[in-house]
């Protein structure tokens, strides 16, 4: 996504607040962090896990856990990162219900917290492990919690007294997953260096009984069989095996997937095995001959995770093209489909009237959205890939692409053009002002001017430019900012194409570049955690911001060009130009921001993140105190 488009969306979803109630679903302002006011998007989806009773679908996210009704769809509830681990740094790594469904229990880092599952309290933790811990399951009978960790140990608990019972060594990395047997005598595990590898433990004496290692490549599934006598596993080889527990032989090999088998689920009688991989597909197996049953379809990516509900009869599955779906077990058909889990887009842009949403995918689609009605207008098929994307200041023409620089009619749909010149994916696109000229810059080290009309290449900038340089046009198009490699930053006449003074002052990269409205001062922010003012005619350092805690990786600023936002890991802030100091900050993302923007009458500032979800938040804010 590109700086200039990522502002632009920011911007109006801003202004939409106060254009149509009907835009923000009652979930966008669910547990929000203080000062903000909205959220759009759910986050990542990592892991499905169903309620015992079969009622409710939690779903791990980027943010928290959000909890589905089972048989509608709809959101019930939103658990955040802050309420589930009690305001710590890390985020959910796994979670697991106890077969009553009185207990959650989450993980982070290095600590098992357990939570009553009706009040949210926290009713105990589990400490010990050494290294964080990323799998976690309950016992059939809920009487035993056991723990895997980057540690190399799994840890079995006393899932009422929270006292260890007993350690198991012998990983040489990461336990990644974990599944007992539904006799509750045995525990299998894969994960660390040693990744093809299926270890099964004798829970009672703790013993190594079996060791298997006939995988030619890394496992990334495990599942026991109802009966408790055999065990499935899906690798990167793309082939299913089911084990023999008691010796340790391979029973069959079930052929069909094109890549990686991420998830396996067995059906309550035992008779089917779920299956979902890299192929987009989920697959039912005949656990007894060995054949295909059926193969469901839908998900536009990866599937990562897949459950039987507990009664049987549905089959849940979360991708990465992170939608849930729903799917009824027998017969194989979609039930129904639950979105807002944001997928990668690599751009987003809106038209110059705000009334259209134009959203480009690592699929190569660019998919255009009535933002008032939501409805879908069309879809417009690129490459692999849309690494840009600019509306024509008319909003007639879209432009977009990867390595190739796509025109579009918007109206219609057709293709009216193709750039061709660039060797390496797009980082930055955008129109001059009068819509004659389209400057993009790429991977390849290069920037490009361009005739819009006629899609003539203008003039190439080659000057020791990074892979995803960071760029912007000043607002009258005269003047474009680079940050190159030696941490410089490049102003080129764009008419002339010569290089102005450059702006020497960081000491490490520059991450975001940004043009006040009046274009006389330019903004710079990066790795060395610093904001820098520039004045653009003369190159002089006009104001350096104290430093903050962590690198800097997006800068904006408001309407009125008094004031700068900057985003940082997971942190936003404001910044007086005045009196040179930080006056506010905004804590609530989970991963680093990667951009902000203002509003246009500069009253609300927007954030978007890593964690997937863009925050909206009151300006001004709370004092910051000067000591951090």
């Amino acid at each position: 996504m590109t700086h200039l488009s990522l502002l632009t969306i920011l911007i109006i979803l801003c202004a939409l607040l106060g254009l149509s109630n009907s835009f923000a679903e009652d979930y966008t302002r669910w547990k929000l962090p203080q000062g903000a006011i909205a959220r759009f998007g759910k986050g990542s989806i990592r892991e499905l896990v169903y309620f015992p009773d079969g009622t409710r679908l939690a779903v791990k996210s980027s943010i928290g856990i959000w909890i589905y009704d089972a048989h509608t769809g709809k959101e019930v509830e939103l658990l955040t990162r802050d309420e589930l681990l009690a305001g710590d740094a890390w985020d959910v790594n796994a979670l697991a219900f106890s077969p009553d469904g009185r207990t959650l229990a989450v993980t982070s880092d290095k600590n098992i917290r357990l939570l009553d599952s009706h009040t949210r309290t926290q009713i105990g933790v589990l400490a010990g492990h050494t290294g964080g811990v990323y799998s976690v399951a309950f016992s059939p009978t809920g009487e035993t919690l056991a723990s895997g960790s980057s540690d190399t140990t799994i840890r079995l608990w006393d899932a009422h007294t929270n006292k260890l019972l007993r350690t198991f060594t012998g990983h040489t990395g990461n336990v990644k997953s974990l599944a007992y047997s539904p006799n509750g005598k045995m525990l299998a595990s894969i994960g660390g260096k040693d990744a093809n590898t299926i270890y099964l433990w004798d829970l009672q004496t703790g013993a190594l009984r079996q060791t298997i290692t006939e995988h030619p490549e890394t496992i990334y599934s495990i599942a026991y069989a109802p009966d408790s006598l055999t065990l499935a596993s899906g690798g990167q080889d793309s082939k299913i095996r089911l084990w023999d527990v008691r010796t340790g032989r391979l029973l069959k090999t079930l052929v069909g997937h094109t890549g990686i088998v991420f998830s396996l689920a067995y059906s309550i009688d035992g008779a089917t095995l779920a299956s979902g991989g890299l192929d987009n597909t989920i697959r039912l197996w005949d656990v007894h001959t060995g054949k295909p049953l059926k193969t469901l379809s839908g998900h536009r990516n990866y599937v990562r995770s897949i459950k039987y509900s507990p009664d049987g009869k549905t089959l849940a599955s979360g991708s990465h093209d992170r939608t849930i779906r729903f799917w009824e077990a027998h017969t194989g058909e979609l039930l129904r489909t639950i979105t807002g889990h944001t997928t990668y887009i690599s751009s987003v842009t809106y038209s110059p009237d705000g009334k259209t949403l134009a959203a480009g995918s690592a699929k190569g689609k660019i998919r255009l959205w009535n933002i008032q009605t939501g409805e879908l207008l069309k879809t417009l098929i690129g490459t692999d890939h849309i690494g840009a994307m600019a509306y024509s200041p008319d909003g007639e023409t879209l432009a977009a692409g990867d390595s190739e620089i796509y025109l579009w009619d918007v109206q219609t749909g057709e293709l009216l053009r193709t750039l061709t010149g660039h060797k390496e994916g797009l980082s930055f696109l955008a129109y001059f002002p009068d819509g004659e000229i389209l400057v993009s810059s790429s991977r390849d080290n290069t920037i490009r001017l361009w005739d819009a009309s006629t899609g003539k290449l203008l003039r190439t900038f080659t000057e020791r430019l990074p892979k995803k340089p960071s760029i912007s046009l000043s607002p009258d198009g005269y003047t474009l900012a680079a940050a190159t490699d030696e941490n410089v930053i490049r102003l080129w006449d764009t008419r002339t194409g010569k290089v102005k003074t450059p702006l020497i002052g960081h000491a490490h990269s520059v991450n975001s570049v940004a043009f006040s409205p009046n274009r006389s001062v330019l903004a710079s922010a990066g790795s060395d955690a610093k904001i820098r003012l520039w004045n653009v005619a003369t190159g002089e350092l006009l104001l350096t911001f104290p430093e903050r805690l962590r690198r800097i990786s997006s800068i904006a600023f408001s309407p009125d060009g008094q004031t700068i936002a900057s985003g940082s890991w997971m942190e936003v802030y404001i910044l007086d130009i005045t009196t040179g100091t930080h006056t506010a900050i905004r804590t609530g993302h989970t991963r680093v921001v990667n951009c902000v923007a203002f509003s246009p009458d500069g009253r609300t500032l927007a954030s978007g993140s890593n964690d997937s979800t863009v925050l909206l938040w009151k300006v001004p804010g709370e004092v910051l105190p000067d000591n951090r």
